[in-house]
């Protein structure tokens, strides 16, 4: 189970290193790179600030995750911290929403704007709401709604990172996370051939048997499958034909070294574009793998 910690310098030349390496992803990376390094230097910053939360193990073993069982933010949570990274690394990695990040990170060291109030009032806010709100703020609501959720990530990630210990010895046979009930955004397999799936809200990892659809459940051989591009035989997608879903995959068994789960999947994102149009659908949308497409099933 990782901790959601790592070496900043150590992430920033792997990012480089992808940049160099991969130049079809340069413009995503130079998007989201900030955001990751933004992640992990404020999960850095506020680690000695720690809430765990009781978890109910029957209802757990039935397949509740937490966020279901009890409110996983609360006021006192570093929300300004929170709110001032998110605004940095949306101004650093997007520049069309510099000027709108520059007046929300005004409005939020002022504290005429509380991060905790405002994502608390916004769950799955309509598109007249959030322009509302926006244009309170006097942003974009484009902007405010890349805020919120990458504000909401930051803060699901710090509490999937507290529980981590707590939830470690227990049993959890479910596709979706066990802390924020997201589906997974990769999936990673590490030693012995486990498969390790990688929520891509709270960053959250669990064990999954290798050969069922974490989305449906099914597991039949003749209805799942591996996709292979060639040369890149460690770098694969997981496919579903009952549920036409896939899902990112990567082989890390023969490397011990701790992978950073985001940019791993951000790396692959031209097998999001094969996949897609082969006709299937990611178990998660994030922002570099919706294309358009519907996300029915």
């Amino acid at each position: 189970m990782v901790s959601n910690n790592y070496d900043i310098e150590t992430l920033a030349g792997e990012i480089e290193q992808i940049l160099a390496e991969q130049p079809h992803v340069a413009n995503l990376l130079k998007a989201f790179g900030p955001m990751f390094l933004e992640k992990s230097r404020w999960l850095m910053d506020v680690q000695n600030y720690t809430k765990t939360f009781p978890v109910d193990e029957v209802q757990y073993l039935g397949g509740i995750p937490l966020i279901q069982q009890c409110q996983l933010f609360l006021p006192d949570d570093p929300w300004k911290s929170a709110g001032l990274s998110v605004a940095e690394a949306i101004r650093q990695g997007l520049p069309h929403f510099a000027g709108d990040m520059a007046g929300l990170t005004r409005q939020i060291a002022e504290g005429t704007v509380d991060c905790f109030t405002l994502v608390n009032s916004s769950t799955a806010p309509e598109e007249s709401q959030l322009a509302d709100r926006a244009q309170t703020f006097e942003i974009e609501p484009m902007a405010l709604q890349l805020f919120l959720r990458f504000l909401t990530r930051f803060m699901l990630s710090k509490r999937a990172q507290d529980m981590a210990a707590e939830l470690a010895p227990l049993t959890w046979n479910k596709g979706y996370c066990p802390v924020c009930g997201s589906f997974p955004q990769l999936a990673i397999i590490k030693e012995q051939g486990q498969r390790w799936l990688q929520c891509g809200d709270c960053s959250h990892e669990w064990k999954f048997p290798r050969l069922t659809c974490p989305y449906c459940d099914h597991e039949d051989p003749e209805n799942t499958n591996y996709l292979f591009v060639e040369g890149k035989k460690e770098d694969t997608a997981f496919t579903c034909s009952k549920c036409r879903k896939y899902l990112i995959t990567s082989n890390r068994s023969a490397n011990l070294q701790q992978a950073h789960a985001g940019l791993i999947a951000l790396s692959l994102a031209h097998l999001d574009l094969i996949l897609q149009d082969k006709g299937f659908l990611p178990m998660a949308e994030c922002e570099w793998n919706s294309f358009g497409a519907s996300s029915g099933g």
